[in-house]
């Protein structure tokens, strides 16, 4: 093999080799996305602006202008000169890359690996493709690594279109495969013993569930979905990994961004418990409008049993509106501001109540008195804010229903941890205080993680937001009025990114917010070298919402 071959081998090589680290980015963003075909354009769309990696453009015109100029000046062995410059300046941008520090690192799991496997596929039979068709288009050995130059990088630059047309080319496999999976997962929940309860909402669903499993934890063996598995084959994986005969409860976490996926969760598992913590305007831009949402919740009470059991927050008018479209052998509402009169009485339906009157909350969590038909009792909780009352009481009426006494659920709840990421309070011990509700992502959980901050005294409150996103065509409204309440609270705010930074600086400004003690910063990390500079002992933190990867 001449040498002329050899070293454009070498080039091919490494250019490909460079291209997986830009394909497992693409890979990265498709499994955030769920691999939905839909979401994943829409994550193009969103990201345009920045897919042309300009870098790689500038150095492949220079090298484009290097080759026509030794072709014009007929340099002898000008394209081995032209290979090496190639291999040059792939290597040195290839280790001159970004290297974002993923929140959510990328999990090669099987179908991960088939889609990875698909797109590569693409990547060499296109290659190996262009490179016959450049070869017998020219004899000209500049001019063919000129074209070599050209076409790589009009291939790097759609990689992103690569991991699409792999999703579509897979979508039959996984079709097939996702329903083994679910028939298995059926045939296995149909055979075990456990009540399944479904827990709903646009907020406060991982909260229930960690705090329902801790109160049935107290009499019964009961198993929860991890973390955030809130979808189908998450589930599935539960089920088939975790999910034994002994068990006397299951309860499933059911996440939704488009009407029809809680039927299709119900489907799966069929609950006999339905628990909806509350109705907002989350995820508004793939749903549509908030019917939508509302219907697409309902169907988790529509697929119960009549002899099932419903646990609804009758201080949410939505959810209020849902009470009588269904009669079921059990209806228990939760309230922290009880109204009788909110709720539409009919005589065949009967409600149990569960209230919390006498609310205190402070820096150090919350108290309030629980009752429960005649009976009444004292809670305290380290949990923050009004929102995590709602979501223990929601928890509570299904232990309660259960035959969990008061005393035992007074105890457990006093020794809940507060969850990661919601409303979680961290002290350190410089003296600052951080509330990290990176998690968080809506308009109301953001008013109410606000109102929290406010209850902290002595030193700087700080909000640290990258904004709301999902919200539709009221983003910006939102997102304004997050910066209108953050006026009325905060000592400095610093907003991270730019999507949502001009509503939220709009909304901090309307209400004369001194733009001194406004930042806007690109990166969390930049957000963090900032803080740095004006942190004091006793200063107070809040991290609200943390933008998963693919909205960065």
């Amino acid at each position: 093999m001449n040498t002329f071959f050899l070293t454009l081998i070498i080039g091919v090589v490494i250019w490909f080799i460079k291209l997986q680290a830009r394909n497992t980015h693409f890979l990265h963003m498709a499994q955030l996305e769920k691999y939905q075909i839909n979401d994943y354009i829409s994550w193009i769309s969103r990201n345009k602006k920045h897919l042309p990696d300009l870098k790689e453009i500038y150095f492949t015109a220079a090298l484009v202008f290097t080759g026509l100029w030794c072709l014009y000046l007929n340099l002898n062995k000008a394209e081995i000169l032209l290979i090496i410059l190639w291999i040059g300046c792939t290597a040195y941008l290839f280790y001159k890359r970004d290297r974002p520090k993923y929140k959510k690192k990328l999990v090669f799991t099987p179908r991960a690996i088939r889609l990875f496997i698909t797109s590569n596929l693409l990547f060499l039979y296109l290659t190996f493709d262009m490179l016959l068709r450049i070869f017998s288009s020219t004899q000209y050995a500049t001019l063919l690594v000129i074209f070599v130059i050209i076409a790589a990088q009009i291939m790097y630059q759609l990689a992103f279109y690569f991991i699409l047309l792999g999703i579509l080319i897979n979508h039959p496999i996984e079709t097939v495969v996702n329903k083994y999976y679910l028939q298995s997962a059926k045939h296995l929940i149909r055979g075990s013993k456990a009540k399944i309860i479904g827990i709903t909402g646009s907020y406060g669903k991982t909260s229930v569930k960690n705090i329902l499993h801790t109160l049935l934890s107290v009499k019964y063996k009961t198993l929860k979905t991890p973390e955030s598995y809130n979808t189908p084959m998450g589930i599935c994986k539960v089920i088939r990994g975790d999910l034994k005969p002994d068990y006397d409860f299951f309860i499933v976490e059911m996440g939704a961004r488009r009407v029809g996926e809680i039927k299709e969760l119900c489907d799966l598992v069929e609950p006999e418990i339905g628990i909806i913590t509350a109705i907002g305007p989350q995820h508004l831009e793939t749903f549509g409008s908030l019917k939508n949402i509302s219907e697409t919740k309902y169907e988790l009470l529509k697929s119960l049993p009549d002899n099932g059991t419903a646990i609804l927050n009758c201080d949410d008018s939505i959810c209020v509106d849902m009470v009588n479209k269904r009669r079921f052998q059990n209806i228990f509402l939760f309230s922290t501001d009880f109204d009788k009169k909110k709720i539409p009485q009919k005589e065949e339906i009967s409600y149990t109540f569960v209230e919390a009157k006498n609310i205190s909350t402070d820096s150090n969590g919350s108290g309030f008195i629980l009752k429960y038909g005649r009976s009444e009792v004292d809670i305290k909780s380290p949990l923050l804010g009004r929102q995590n009352i709602h979501n223990i009481l929601a928890a509570t009426a299904v232990a309660l229903h259960y035959e969990v006494t008061l005393e035992e659920i007074k105890t457990a709840i006093k020794d809940i941890k507060p969850i990661p990421h919601r409303l979680q309070l961290i002290k350190n011990p410089n003296g600052i205080i951080i509330i990290d509700d990176a998690f968080n992502s809506n308009p109301v959980g953001a008013k109410m993680a606000l109102d929290v901050l406010g209850k902290f005294k002595g030193g700087k409150r700080i909000l640290v937001t990258p904004g709301l996103v999902e919200l539709g065509e009221i983003e910006y409204e939102e997102n304004k009025k997050l910066g209108e309440r953050a006026a009325a609270i905060c000592d400095y705010v610093i907003v991270v990114g730019k999507t949502q930074a001009e509503p939220i600086i709009a909304g901090l400004e309307e209400k004369k917010f001194s733009s001194n003690k406004i930042k806007n910063v690109q990166s969390l990390s930049t957000a963090s070298q900032h803080l740095q500079t004006i942190l004091k002992p006793g200063d107070i933190i809040l991290f609200e919402n943390d933008l998963p990867d693919n909205y960065l």
